[in-house]
């Protein structure tokens, strides 16, 4: 397997960077876009090669990113909303892969290829290829690696889904989350203003 490329590596920085409340400004709208989307692609969406909503990554991509997804984001047996429900895959998507610097997307691109490839010498497959209780060991094997590119393109990889399911409003109901506050009590935003001094 390769070394990362410097775009790579300043992805990773990028995604240790990436804030919660970040995110969730960029997908705001983004599921309800999809769900429209979506119902308007009908049968046309039905035969293509990605998903209705996906723009920016390849089919390969999406490949190793949904899997990530279906082996991260277990629902079954919880009150969680099944992933399979919620335009995960778009809101990464359209919510944050859509708005990167082009050299930063380079990056993940590579980071992606990159974490694919690698359980290629431990289980001489591919991310994709490996079943459920393969691929979590993969990925906890990475994300506790001492290799510091190997835990952070984990751990960047792993938030980027978590932030896209958790991006959609469906899934608050479970956990009794009503929602930002600011715009239950019409609170004006003030970005990150400094704390008043004393």
């Amino acid at each position: 397997m390769s070394q990362m490329s410097e775009q790579t590596l300043a992805a990773i920085d990028q995604l240790e960077g990436l804030s919660r409340r970040t995110f969730l400004k960029a997908a705001a709208g983004v599921a309800v876009a999809v769900t429209i989307g979506t119902g308007l692609m009908g049968a046309a969406g039905a035969f293509a090669s990605l998903p209705a909503g996906i723009k920016v990554m390849s089919a390969a991509e999406y490949g190793v990113m949904n899997r990530l997804m279906q082996v991260m984001l277990v629902t079954e047996g919880t009150a969680l909303v099944p992933a399979s429900e919620i335009p995960v895959m778009q809101t990464l998507d359209a919510a944050l892969l859509a708005g990167m610097a082009p050299n930063i997307l380079d990056g993940l691109k590579g980071g992606i290829g990159y974490f694919n490839a690698g359980p290629k010498a431990t289980y001489g497959k591919f991310f994709v290829e490996l079943n459920d209780a393969q691929a979590a060991a993969f990925c906890d094997a990475w994300a506790d690696s001492d290799e510091i590119p190997h835990r952070a393109l984990a751990m960047g990889l792993k938030k980027l889904v978590g932030l896209a399911y958790w991006a959609n409003p469906p899934t608050w109901q479970p956990l009794g989350y009503g929602g930002p506050v600011t715009e239950k009590w019409n609170l004006q935003s003030l970005g990150n203003a400094p704390l008043p001094k004393s």
